[in-house]
């Protein structure tokens, strides 16, 4: 992304309410705390899932998530959710949240407003019916969409989510790349972590993070708690 996109980005991450673009979460730029410090609070980050849901990685994801009383929110694609349908409602049933991430993952950089609502509006009627509630939240695939979508996506009463924190875990080989990662990552409160349950990095990450940080020093919020 060019350094005029990122600029205009970064303005309207920043001026617009989170309930329609939100890039991180409250307490911008405030570093909560340093690993191995005491007394200086707890950091509240969002772990974000894309792509799935997957067949084997979800599930387990899920399962370590919900052995350590952990929530997050993940970002499916409507063909995913179409074939695994059950995967979709566990993952509410779990106490997490879901968001719209395109039906197949096509960019909308240069969407016409027919690809637009096929691929966000049919992903959003598909996840409403499975779960039974409101499904607002929405992820751009890379993050690319372009002003004339964004218009229609706020008219359709859609929150658009990015993220802070990007450490590629689908692009990481083995476990020792989630490590190497985890050892320079420093949470602020209010980071977007973007990651994939597609991905068998994943849980690696997470487990790592928490063991890194300690328990008691992060809190994970969901994405609605940022916005509320």
């Amino acid at each position: 992304m060019g350094f005029l996109r990122q600029t205009v980005k970064r303005i309207a991450t920043m001026a617009l309410p989170h309930r329609m673009l939100i890039e991180r979460g409250p307490s911008f730029g405030e570093r909560a705390f340093i690993a191995g410090r005491s007394g200086r609070g707890a950091a509240d980050i969002a772990l974000t899932f894309d792509d799935g849901p997957h067949p084997e990685h979800t599930p387990r994801l899920l399962d370590w998530l919900a052995e350590h009383e952990m929530h997050a929110t993940f970002f499916v694609l409507g063909n995913m959710a179409r074939s695994r349908p059950d995967l979709v409602r566990r993952i509410v049933a779990d106490g997490h949240e879901i968001g719209n991430h395109t039906y197949t993952h096509v960019s909308l950089e240069h969407a016409s407003p027919p690809l637009l609502r096929a691929e966000v509006g049919t992903t959003r009627a598909l996840l409403e019916d499975l779960t039974g509630s409101p499904c607002p939240l929405f992820r751009p695939p890379w993050g690319k969409v372009s002003a004339r979508a964004l218009l229609q996506l706020w008219s359709d009463e859609h929150t658009v989510v990015l993220w802070s924190d990007d450490p590629r875990d689908y692009a990481m080989r083995s476990p020792e790349a989630a490590t190497a990662w985890c050892a320079h990552y420093r949470p602020r409160s209010g980071d977007i972590l973007l990651l994939h349950d597609t991905s068998f990095i994943a849980s690696a990450l997470v487990c790592e993070l928490v063991e890194r940080t300690g328990r008691q020093n992060l809190r994970f919020s969901r994405i609605s708690q940022y916005i509320a």
